[in-house]
């Protein structure tokens, strides 16, 4: 069974198409890296994997369970109890963090587990915790957002993400707006996870991050999948849009 199924994905800003037409699924323990120009429709659609945004067109299920399905062409979704239900089926790491600043350390990985998810605050803490202790972090826990380095937020939003115990793990570039030292740092953290086959869909500017981790790399552009393959077929394709942008950003 596929964790994620989406089929014919459409999404539209307006007039603006976003996505056009996008099939996409992963399997249990598979790492996906999605690149490509900004602009490109990327995070739009992690955002409609994540129920962040509906879709227009298209179907999507987790585990088997249907998210939303295409009657006469338009995407109609499950009610929102069970949308509400299929949320624990995945976690999502944002670019900026997204930390609580009134809140520490602790209360930022907890306070959902225990007011969303209906987890006991014992559990909740253990939870906690335990994923401080993994990523490094366990001396943090009464610290506030504002007193942490980017990286260390950044690993506290990963802690938060993995305490929901979730199937996926999304990242929307996880290290853009951080610098090349915490951004090592944070890639260590992933790296880590892949080794524990932790099924992951990744958003990434970086290319050898993503050849390095990756089972399967997408390239999307004009909110289209123009390749898809393993990281060694990607980065030897023929495709000569893909290796002009693949060399732009290595450099050569």
């Amino acid at each position: 069974m596929k964790l994620l199924e989406m089929t014919h994905v459409g999404k539209n800003f307006d007039d603006t198409e976003v996505l056009r037409d996008i099939s996409f699924s992963i399997d249990e323990g598979e790492v996906v890296s999605i690149i490509g120009p900004s602009g490109s429709g990327k995070s739009t659609f992690l955002r409609c994997a994540t129920m962040l945004e509906n879709m227009d067109k298209g179907s999507m299920s987790y585990m088997g369970e249907s998210a939303c399905v295409e009657e006469d062409g338009k995407s109609v979704y499950a009610s929102k109890e069970k949308l509400r239900d299929m949320h624990k089926y995945f976690g999502l790491v944002f670019q900026n963090f997204n930390l609580f600043p009134h809140y520490s350390v602790m209360k930022n990985i907890t306070d959902s587990l225990v007011s969303v998810d209906k987890v006991s605050k014992e559990e909740a803490k253990e939870r906690a915790a335990a994923l401080l202790s993994q990523l490094g972090l366990s001396d943090k826990a009464d610290a506030y957002p504002c007193q942490l380095s980017g990286g260390q937020q950044q690993r506290v939003s990963i802690a938060r993400a993995l305490a929901k115990q979730p199937k996926i793990l999304f990242f929307d570039e996880p290290t853009s707006a951080l610098d090349p030292e915490l951004t090592v740092e944070v890639l260590k953290v992933i790296k880590q996870l892949a080794k524990s086959h932790m099924t992951m869909i990744i958003v990434t500017h970086e290319m050898q991050f993503a050849k390095e981790v990756s089972d399967r790399i997408i390239f999307m552009e004009d909110g289209i999948i123009k390749g898809e393959g393993t990281p060694d077929e990607l980065f030897e394709t023929d495709n000569s849009r893909i290796r002009d942008f693949l060399g732009k950003l290595s450099g050569n």
